[in-house]
């Protein structure tokens, strides 16, 4: 079966490859720090690609290597019934990041977060596909999903994932009777290895009893209904976890956007990077393509040599930081930013405050402190002064009109330091250089000469009250580049290029 759905997913590729490119034509190369966006005289969009047979799921291969992913908006991308998939307006993306920010806060706030805790191994590395793109970001609208297996038989299922959540979610549904199951949700009774987790198990947080409840209520989210339950995951035939724990939710497709669930990477002991990666190296990576329906990424849990044999291509590294009040989350030190060559002077009382910045897989946008945001800002503003802004679109308030240019944009490289390691010693770390790609937001998916925005923004509040708040680091400023997961080497490697 699996080798079935990899060879359909091969012949979908093949058929794919003479319309893969960006959507619109332009050209883009770097001279010292600025990066030049050229348009092309034959600049207008590609015609549309004739109707492609794909497989509806497509599944992970049974040697664990890395396979093609694929945009949500392919047709190929099981999250796209025959090509026909909606893509969200630039208001929509704006509103939904902000959901995704106040919610991510809001759940530090009120202690929803536990600490990581060891966590029993599996065996054999697993490398998986993705598909995605950068857009939604509230809880429940994230759009990069990988598809794996729920019990026995394994009922493949197209899941969002999440480097924060804590716990896996599956929508739990009925199928209909005598029919196959739609890929979006896991109906338990067709599996004979499921088993609901008792109040009283290590691997139920809600305070219950077996007096009050002989089963274990899904607490931890207040705007989701249903049960904490274990049953088989399998990534690809040579990978699974047993007696996996995960929360069945009850509800509607909507509440999960199309979705069948959401897949935990957090430092959680019960996430699925914690079961298999700490049986292969305690490694897992990912690389999330750009927003345009010819880009591919992938995820590789568990692979040992993920941080090793490719240390001659990454571009920096940084090393986790343990933040306690993000603790399931991956979190890295930003000792400071450069624009175009030269760095962003920061304000004295923003240098001293915390410079922690979480890795988010759901947020488009990187958000830092007022008091650092304001001027990078405005030094992007003055290096772009020669360019038609536009109007702010939610949380963006830097943006651009690109449509009338006839020829090239010109853009000052961002460039990122972590802090940490320098030469193997404290203090400032190494350099991560971002692209035109991962600086802005375009609202016509692939096509720069569009209205784009900057694609930072400023958190809430530098105010004592927000203190607890991390910068953020989005998905469009992680796109493309391999993002690796050293968690028993305590740090986290950049490697452009990757996707």
């Amino acid at each position: 079966m699996a080798s079935a759905i990899a060879s359909s997913i091969f012949l979908c590729l093949l058929l794919l490859l003479p319309h893969l490119g960006d959507s619109y034509h332009t050209s883009r190369y770097t001279r010292g720090s600025t990066h030049f966006v050229v348009r092309r005289s034959d600049d207008l969009p590609r015609a549309s690609a004739p109707p492609v047979s794909c497989s509806p799921i497509p599944s992970g291969a049974s040697n664990g290597k890395k396979l093609p992913v694929l945009h949500r908006l392919n047709p190929c991308s099981p999250l796209n019934a025959g090509g026909k998939q909606s893509t969200t307006s630039s208001v929509d993306v704006s509103h939904l990041a902000g959901r995704r920010l106040r919610s991510l806060f809001a759940a530090v706030q009120s202690g929803d977060d536990a600490a990581p805790a060891p966590a029993p191994a599996a065996s054999g590395g697993v490398a998986i596909p993705t598909t995605g793109t950068p857009e939604p970001g509230a809880p429940g609208f994230h759009d990069y999903t990988v598809v794996v297996g729920y019990g026995t038989p394994a009922q493949q299922l197209a899941m969002a994932f999440d480097t924060g959540l804590g716990i896996s979610l599956a929508r739990c549904a009925a199928c209909r009777p005598g029919a196959p199951c739609d890929g979006l949700a896991f109906d338990p009774s067709r599996s004979s290895t499921f088993a609901p987790v008792p109040c009283g198990s290590p691997d139920c947080r809600s305070g219950c009893s077996s007096g009050s409840t002989p089963s274990c209520p899904l607490t931890s989210f207040p705007f989701l209904s249903g049960a904490v339950a274990q049953d088989v995951l399998t990534l690809t035939p040579s990978a699974s976890v047993d007696d996996f724990t995960f929360g069945c939710v009850e509800g509607s497709r909507g509440e999960l956007l199309g979705a069948a669930g959401l897949l935990d990477l957090s430092r959680d002991s019960r996430s699925v990077a914690s079961r298999l990666a700490a049986g292969a190296g305690g490694t897992f990576s990912y690389c999330l393509p750009l927003s345009t329906t010819s880009s591919h990424g992938f995820l590789a849990i568990g692979e040992a040599d993920v941080p090793h044999n490719r240390s001659a291509r990454l571009t920096a590294v940084a090393p986790l930081v343990y933040d306690p009040a993000f603790p399931n989350h991956y979190v890295v030190d930003l000792a400071g930013v450069s624009l175009g060559g030269r760095d962003i002077p920061i304000p004295p009382h923003a240098a001293t405050a915390s410079a922690a910045m979480v890795l988010d897989t759901a947020l488009p946008y990187t958000y830092m402190k007022p008091s650092l945001y304001a001027p990078f800002r405005d030094a992007f503003r003055r290096a772009m002064a020669r360019y038609p802004r536009a109007p702010a679109m939610g949380d963006l308030d830097t943006c651009y009109n690109f449509t009338g240019v006839r020829h090239e944009v010109l853009i000052p490289l961002v460039h990122l330091t972590f802090r940490g390691i320098s030469g193997g010693a404290g203090g400032e770390g190494q350099v991560l250089g971002l692209g035109a790609d991962q600086m802005f937001y375009m609202s016509e998916p692939g096509n720069f000469f569009s209205v784009t925005c900057l694609a930072f923004a400023a958190l809430p509040s530098d105010g004592d009250a927000e203190a607890p708040l991390a910068m953020v680091m989005g998905t469009l400023a992680q796109s493309s580049m391999e993002v690796v997961h050293d968690v028993p080497g305590g740090k986290i490697g950049f490697i452009p290029g990757s996707c």
